[in-house]
């Protein structure tokens, strides 16, 4: 365990629950979070993370949880850890929470995708596990935060006890575009030479992942040197179930890049066409905010909280539509004007979102639920 100096007579000590800060999506909301809220003098954060993880915060006081965070053991651990440090407020940024619930207690839930999506967990008994986890997260919390207003009205629609104690607060790309840039090599190098669209390669359902590959097959025969890259691992036979009349040589243009890095994502962000998100459902949906704020045109869904999120900045095609993400696509790279409206309203949408504006929201919530 490590201390920072004492804070500031009147700060309020906040244990915040990053035992998933190596995980995607809650993963960027836990160290966003956590180092916005680290800056502040009217704050000081204590936490907890999982084995063999970089405290986010250098210096802050850390205290490491063996158990899974889903685990009955990882919750009563949990619990035994805020009954050591007595925070005045405890802060889950996911569902799980500490077993038994001391208070006050504010709990991060950042969607319901698994509960209102067919496809994402078809495991019965995962799904009643889920359930059940943010349910009780719900009831015992004394206040809710969510990532979108989108989000807020499918968690009261799914828990409506909910609506009394629930905010929504948006969350940021700021420390991402921030970050250093990292020079691709091999393979990846390789791919970035020609023209290329961008997109996160996720085959889980709601990502919708085949509507964009039959856009870019429209698009294929009208720009003869574009490629799609798609970030993340390649599932064999993926691409020809899904194209299954297209010809070799447009197939051969789709490629999954494999795991890369932070700065490796950045730069191929960052020299992209076009970033494309054809999702069906996002809580919040931070890829589109993250390309925005480097400087990339972005087509996305008309879906869930995704015009919620990127807002006059992005083109939008209906969901499952083809032929529209395919124009849209396509008018971006044929017209560099509309290119260049694309990238300035993009970047002013990134800079409205900050992890300081995320972190002031949050402490209103501390205060709100220390003075109730």
């Amino acid at each position: 365990m490590t201390n920072l100096p004492a804070a500031p007579s009147g700060a309020i000590r906040i244990l915040l629950d990053c035992r998933m800060a190596s995980w995607t999506g809650v993963g960027r909301y836990s160290v966003g979070l956590a180092r916005a809220l680290a800056c502040r003098d009217d704050v000081e954060v204590v936490l907890v993370l999982a084995p063999g993880e970089t405290s986010p915060v250098p210096g802050a006081e850390v205290h490491v949880a063996e158990r899974h965070p889903f685990a009955v053991e990882g919750s009563r651990e949990f619990g035994r850890i805020v009954r050591r440090v007595a925070p005045d407020v405890t802060h889950c940024l996911h569902f799980p929470t500490p077993s038994p619930v001391r208070h006050p207690l504010v709990v991060t839930m950042h969607d319901l995708s698994p509960l209102l999506v067919a496809g994402i967990m078809p495991s019965r008994v995962k799904r009643a596990a889920y359930r059940a986890l943010n349910m009780h997260a719900a009831h015992v919390a004394d206040r809710i935060i969510t990532d979108s207003a989108f989000s807020l009205a499918e968690i009261v629609r799914t828990f409506p006890h909910a609506a009394r104690l629930i905010t929504s607060i948006p969350i940021s790309a700021d420390d991402f575009s921030a970050g250093a840039h990292s020079k691709l090599e091999g393979p990846l190098a390789t791919l970035a030479e020609q023209p290329y669209l961008l997109s996160m390669g996720s085959t889980r359902p709601h990502k919708d992942l085949p509507t964009l590959l039959r856009a870019f097959e429209r698009l294929a025969p009208a720009h003869p040197d574009l490629r799609l890259l798609l970030v993340g691992a390649d599932t064999p036979g993926y691409v020809a179930k899904h194209l299954p009349s297209a010809p070799d040589s447009v197939r051969e243009r789709v490629v999954f890049t494999g795991r890369v890095t932070d700065g490796e994502l950045r730069t191929l962000m960052a020299g992209a066409a076009v970033f494309a998100f054809p999702s069906l459902y996002e809580g919040f949906g931070l890829p589109p905010l993250e390309a925005m704020a480097l400087g990339t045109p972005v087509v996305v869904s008309d879906a869930a909280s995704l015009p919620e999120v990127t807002a006059e900045a992005a083109s939008y095609a209906p969901v499952g539509n083809d032929e529209v993400f395919a124009a849209a696509i396509g008018d971006i790279l044929g017209d560099a004007a509309l290119r260049d409206r694309h990238v300035a309203a993009g970047l002013a949408r990134a800079a409205e979102l900050t992890w300081a504006h995320t972190a002031e929201a949050t402490v209103a919530v501390y205060r709100e639920v220390l003075g109730s």
